[in-house]
């Protein structure tokens, strides 16, 4: 016992030690941090913007990247930037890197919108990559000029879809799914998971889409290059992806490599070749104020609120098991949404939606506080890549919808796949005993299928969410029930076409939403200034707030066993879904 007594006392004194030192190391962060802040711009200075990867739309800021100033730029971020840099006397053009640019088709669209005023300030932009597909492409059309070095890879032979089906693999492994659905055309996503090939709506729908931004992108080439609609389709479908090939299209303006492009610019702003280019990265721009630049400065406040990924019931957040982008929790949204009602000097708000759906109780939590903040003041609903089914429901009862012409929204349908492993654990010998009081408690045990009864009762649930979907989408977007159900069916829209059908009001990106809540409020876009009411998730006093122990154990991967444990993909995360789970809508490349 004595021996227990001392190790323990040995344990607390080195785990207060290893406390006191990271306090110590704080502090010492917090100092290096605020010693670093400020972005040091000298004159004649370039802006280099590198869009490789993905441009989130939102970014909860985490503690040590806010200290050493690196905080991930989401894409508001990197449009404000352009703002900024086009009333910076120091800053006298852009070089954008369009390598490995993951943007949505939505984003890209937005990004050129935001060239284009770029340019009415006198300034250029050029791109440069090394390898380059179409959605890059279809940005580097909106620049001065876009260059590769002479192996560079040029990407620009169409589009295209692919749907992997995974019953026939399920069904080897011993898992059986039963698949349910309303909504003709809903949904491609549900499809691959319960069926082993597409159905035809489904195929005409993704037809459709894929059709409507395929004459987008020709068109983009076409009105950029000079050339006809018909020599844009034979470029195309003769593409050979080298750079050597683009420059003897005239596809791009020339041959040059990276050193060489930084040359091209030295001499278009006047700097002696044997001077070094002086260049800002994004993220240190990112530290420069819009008020700073006589941006952002006027007297009526309009609240920001985000609804990114996934949208599941709670204070979800991270990663989506269902899908490869992240989740977010109803929560964190409605307290968003309700500190901008109680708020007098929130006037509006900007509800940026980029989400392909979510979890029904979650999505219906978001979609009331919209409805109730609008009865206060203007909720302006800004629509990214995806607002479609869970994104489109959160967004139906905004006092109005802007949506990018190349945002794919709508998708007003249910669909459901319940799992089993009743093969599976017969193939593997597990003999499983099921002791139940009431006759349905193990329905969605996920150890047998459905029974016709259970079946026949979660389709009606099922058919009663869907109904309750068209009535509300009707009530939103003041349409008939009748015509409602005919444009819902689960179909995805392109914000352009959503446009006709009234699924939205106005087609364009952030600017536009925000100039709509501005004449909503009868003042000018000048006249407004902006401000993100999703808190941080990750701060000083959270981190504070843990022990020495809690953070030492969490350090290495060990949580409390008290906390809940979360298993990366369960029936129960698959079930809390049922009612509304992820669709995400065709993605394009």
């Amino acid at each position: 016992m004595d021996f227990l007594r001392t190790l323990g006392g040995w344990l607390r004194t080195l785990l207060a030690v290893i406390g006191g030192l990271l306090v110590l190391g704080i502090v010492a962060l917090i100092a290096f941090g605020l010693t670093n802040r400020g972005a040091k711009i000298a004159d004649q200075s370039i802006l280099v913007m590198d869009l490789k990867g993905e441009l989130p739309e939102y970014a909860a800021s985490d503690f040590t990247t806010n200290l050493l100033g690196n905080a991930t730029l989401t894409f508001k971020d990197q449009l404000d930037n352009l703002k900024k840099a086009a009333k910076d006397n120091r800053i006298k053009g852009v070089l954008v890197k369009l390598d490995s640019l993951g943007a949505g088709w939505a984003q890209v669209q937005e990004l050129r919108d935001a060239f284009a005023e770029f340019h009415k300030s006198g300034k250029f932009a050029i791109g440069y990559s090394e390898a380059i597909n179409e959605r890059g492409y279809y940005l580097a059309l909106a620049l001065d000029n876009y260059y590769m070095p002479p192996t560079g890879f040029f990407e620009m032979n169409g589009l295209t879809t692919e749907i992997t089906h995974w019953p026939g693999l399920l069904q080897k492994l011993g898992v059986g799914v039963q698949y349910f659905r309303y909504g003709k055309y809903k949904s491609q996503s549900g499809e691959s998971l319960g069926r082993i090939a597409l159905s035809e709506p489904v195929k005409e729908m993704i037809n459709l889409n894929l059709d409507e931004e395929y004459s987008v992108f020709v068109k983009a080439v076409a009105d950029g290059k000079k050339l006809s609609v018909e020599q844009v389709k034979q470029l195309i479908d003769s593409n050979l992806p080298n750079a050597e090939w683009a420059l003897e299209h005239k596809l791009i303006d020339g041959i040059a490599y990276a050193d060489e492009v930084e040359s091209i610019i030295k001499k278009r702003i006047g700097v002696d070749a044997d001077k070094n280019l002086e260049k800002v990265k994004a993220s240190d721009y990112g530290q420069v104020a819009l008020e700073d630049m006589g941006l952002n400065k006027g007297s009526n406040k309009v609240g920001i609120v985000y609804s990114v990924g996934l949208i599941v019931a709670g204070e979800g957040g991270g990663a989506s098991p269902l899908s490869s982008g992240p989740s977010q929790g109803a929560e964190p949204i409605i307290r968003a949404l309700q500190e901008a009602g109680k708020r007098d000097d929130i006037k509006a708000v900007v509800f940026r939606v980029d989400s392909p759906g979510g979890a029904g109780l979650g999505c219906d939590l978001v979609r009331r506080a919209v409805e109730q903040l609008a009865k206060k003041k203007p909720v302006i609903v800004s629509m990214g890549n995806y607002a479609a089914s869970g994104g489109y429901w959160v967004s139906m009862d905004g006092t109005a919808i802007v949506a990018d012409p190349l945002t794919l929204t709508g998708s007003i349908g249910i669909w459901s796949v319940i799992p089993n492993v009743e093969a599976l654990n017969k193939n593997l010998a597990l003999n499983v005993e099921s002791f139940k009081r009431g006759n349905r408690a193990d329905a969605l045990s996920g150890n047998h299928p459905l029974n016709p009864e259970n079946a026949k009762i979660f389709d009606q649930e099922l058919l009663k969410s869907y109904q309750r979907f068209v009535q509300l989408a009707a009530q939103g977007r003041h349409k008939p029930l009748a015509a409602m159900q005919e444009i819902a069916q689960g179909r995805t829209w392109l914000g352009a076409h959503a446009q006709t059908l009234g699924l939205v009001d106005k087609l364009g990106g952030f600017d536009t939403a925000i100039a709509l809540a501005a004449e909503k409020i009868k003042v000018t876009p000048n006249d407004i200034s902006l401000e993100v009411l999703q808190k941080q998730e990750s701060s000083l006093g959270t981190l504070l707030g843990q022990s020495a122990t809690e953070l030492i154990l969490r350090a290495f991967g060990i949580e409390r066993t008290a906390q809940k444990f979360k298993t990366p993909l369960s029936l129960d995360l698959l079930l809390e879904h049922h009612t509304f789970p992820l669709m995400e809508p065709v993605k394009v490349d």
